[in-house]
């Protein structure tokens, strides 16, 4: 059974799923600051996307915002009842660790994962059904127990026990071109952790196939999952064509697709301030584009429920089978 914000849901019936968005992103707090945050355009905008993805046969998106990236457990709440799509909502933390977490334990960390999971996100009753790490520039960073990398890796830690004692599984955001996906296997497998339970996310921005086949024969999902609709025609062949290779090599039920895209979302806005232009079409060009460019290239209907479903459906039924 998945955790989504309207109830729980039998990991089979999914159905096509973006393994890697964002409803609502910014920062922590930014719902404390009116001139910031609009929660009602918020909502808005969230609903619309929603309403147009399920269009194009979208069923249910993960939503891979923990609190630090600006996540609002209400817009979820708001949404339980008229979103057209599962959403499953993330704990976890973002790239910057927060300074907070700086002299808990990694069991004390787990526990806050485990809270979000089985009690509900802040005030509300909506469970958490994914946890999310990210791991990027800031791991270069080690010196010592304040490094980034130091803490990066002690939060990899509570991830893992938090998975292994709720049977959610782990997605992640990573830095494909230093191979962070490495390194986060290394200390899954060292906390006991089924890899198969695990993704590991933006990998489609590295060019090196080696790397992406590393990860898949150690077991993990692959997240080919930032194909945006502002990328190059050549690019979004670039990212297809590594999709078309691992289906045609038999890795299709352990790679999944997204975009990595915001309904609403006020990073990278404008330099005036204010939120991202609006696109409810945001999470289109996988349905839209990528699916029929696979399609046309002889990828039959099952495989492409291997890498819109049957790969994500399994990370929850091998997480599920650790905590029992």
């Amino acid at each position: 059974m998945v955790n989504t914000i309207s109830g729980s849901l039998k990991s089979s019936d999914l159905g096509w799923t973006l393994s890697h968005e964002h409803l609502v992103s910014g920062m922590g707090g930014m719902d404390k600051i009116a001139q910031l945050y609009d929660r009602g355009e918020a909502l808005r905008r969230s609903q619309e996307a929603l309403e147009v993805a399920y269009a194009s046969g979208i069923r249910t998106i993960i939503d891979c915002t923990p609190l630090d990236l600006g996540r609002q457990a209400d817009v979820f709440e708001r949404l339980a009842d008229t979103s057209p799509i599962n959403v499953i909502a993330a704990t976890g933390v973002y790239r910057w660790i927060p300074l907070t977490y700086y002299t808990w334990s990694p069991d004390a960390i787990a526990e806050y994962f485990i809270k979000d999971i089985e009690i509900g996100l802040e005030s509300t009753s909506v469970k958490a059904g994914i946890i999310k790490l990210a791991w990027d520039y800031e791991y270069q960073i080690d010196d010592g127990p304040g490094s980034p990398r130091f803490q990066l890796e002690k939060t990899a830690r509570a991830a893992a026990r938090a998975s292994r004692a709720t049977g959610v599984p782990i997605t992640c955001h990573t830095r494909a071109l230093d191979e962070l996906g490495l390194p986060l296997l290394d200390i899954f497998e060292d906390e006991g952790l089924d890899l198969r339970a695990v993704t590991i996310g933006h990998s489609s921005d590295s060019r090196d196939m080696s790397y992406i086949n590393q990860l898949l024969n150690r077991g993990a999902t692959v997240g080919l999952d930032r194909f945006q609709s502002a990328l190059p025609e050549d690019e979004k062949i670039r990212r297809s064509e590594i999709a078309l290779n691992l289906i045609q090599s038999g890795f299709g039920d352990q790679i999944c697709l997204g975009h990595d895209s915001a309904a609403y979302s006020l990073n990278l806005g404008p330099s005036g301030g204010g939120s991202r232009a609006e696109d409810s079409n945001c999470w289109l060009p996988v349905p839209d584009w990528q699916i029929p460019w696979l399609v046309e290239r002889g990828v039959s209907n099952s495989g492409i429920d291997d890498v819109m479903s049957k790969s994500v459906s399994k990370t929850f039924d091998a997480a599920s089978r650790m905590s029992t």
